[in-house]
């Protein structure tokens, strides 16, 4: 027969009472020095079924039921043994439960029926080690619910902090915001009252001049005067769009995607926004400022140059220390735009991009796209200690 340790390393000899290993099926698997005592098996017999004196379908669906029973099962059965018929009462444990191909494997105790002083002791000893394993359990119990009660506790302490830094976070954000706004108001607003009354008075002055001169001073009185309401409206226009408000309204992010939206908004063009990387939680106001404002020109000059344009592709890009900004065309393409591109106006735009750029220490390079078209590409450094940038 082959040797089998059981749970907790106990040799099948441990048990005083005969005991045998077998499995659901009847198939013996081992015995103990009691059991070949008393039951003397034959080493042609290997099952239990061929044992057993009578009942053997009450033994079957017994050693079934044990196969499939957490608490150990009693039933009388009967074995032959030297001295003939024994009844026992029989305490079946599972030890490996069944497998889909293969039967559990069962601890059979076997108590003579009689014997009442061994039966008792028996159960003295049973109850005894289910008394111990339930002090062992509900000491088990304890100290799980204590870990989970102190796991509970440090759960709703970090969630709490979370929680009170996140709420910090966002009133800080909004203060920051709040800071942004007020100081650029206040910026216009002195534009407003001091450069603009200083250009009313200068232009009254010259108006005053203008209705005394004559011949070739009225007309380079009425140029002068000219060019100051020129710069008044390049002022007004500085201070009604510092700032773009939709920046403030969805962030910078959809911002940008809303305007590229509004460009194909006619369905001439079809548009793509794309983000690649993943850039800072909040965007230096310069850079953001820069990016949406070469994105408007760059925008602009397809609508007017980029001929036969049927779609933009705009795509922005984050890595640890740049923020660029890509608007690429399908049009004819640099050659064909660049004959389109020699007014003042277009000179202009491209000058005022590039200076915006040069502004925040970024680049802005232009060239044609793979396979057709132009591409527009906008660079600018995220690291606030580049050549004394400062977030605002």
């Amino acid at each position: 027969m082959m040797h089998l340790q059981l749970r907790h390393e106990l040799d099948l000899e441990t048990y005083l009472e005969p005991s045998v290993i077998a499995l659901s099926d009847g198939s013996v698997h081992a015995f103990n020095r009691a059991a070949s005592q008393l039951l003397n098996p034959a080493s042609s017999i290997s099952s239990l079924l061929d044992m057993c004196s009578s009942g053997v379908e009450t033994l079957q669906t017994y050693l079934l039921a044990c196969s499939g029973s957490r608490q150990p099962l009693i039933q009388p059965v009967s074995f032959h043994g030297p001295d003939g018929t024994i009844d026992y009462r029989c305490f079946g444990n599972v030890l490996v439960p069944r497998r889909r191909s293969r039967p559990a494997t069962l601890l059979l105790r076997l108590f003579p029926a009689l014997d009442t002083r061994f039966s008792a002791a028996a159960e003295r000893i049973r109850r005894l080690t289910a008394e111990r394993q339930q002090r062992v359990a509900v000491q088990q119990f304890d100290e799980l619910r204590s870990d989970r009660l102190r796991l509970v506790e440090q759960y709703c302490f970090v969630a709490e902090a979370l929680r009170v830094v996140e709420a910090r976070t966002h009133e800080l954000q909004d203060e920051i915001n709040h800071i942004r706004c007020d100081e650029r108001e206040r910026i216009a607003r002195d534009l407003h009252d001091h450069a603009g009354q200083e250009m009313a008075l200068v232009l009254a002055a010259l108006q005053a001049l203008q209705d005394g001169a004559k011949g070739p001073a009225k007309k380079r009185l009425e140029e002068i005067a000219e060019h100051i309401a020129g710069v008044g409206r390049k002022i007004h226009h500085a201070v009604v769009n510092g700032r773009p408000r939709i920046i403030e309204e969805l962030g910078f992010e959809r911002a940008i995607e809303s305007m590229v939206a509004s460009v194909a908004t006619d369905g001439r063009l079809a548009f793509s926004f794309k983000k690649k990387g993943s850039g800072p939680a909040a965007l230096p106001v310069d850079i953001e400022n820069t990016l949406y404002r070469v994105a408007q020109e760059a925008l602009t000059n397809v609508l007017k140059h980029a001929f036969g344009a049927r779609k933009v592709d705009v795509i922005l890009e984050f890595t640890d220390s740049l923020a660029s900004l890509a608007i690429a065309d399908d049009g004819i393409g640099l050659s064909g735009e660049a004959m389109h591109l020699k007014g003042s106006d277009a000179g202009i735009g491209l000058r005022g991009m590039r200076q915006r750029l040069a502004d925040i220490n970024g680049t802005l390079t232009i060239g044609p796209r793979l396979g057709k078209g132009t591409i527009v590409t906008a660079t600018a450094p995220l690291a606030s200690d580049l050549h004394g940038i400062v977030p605002s």
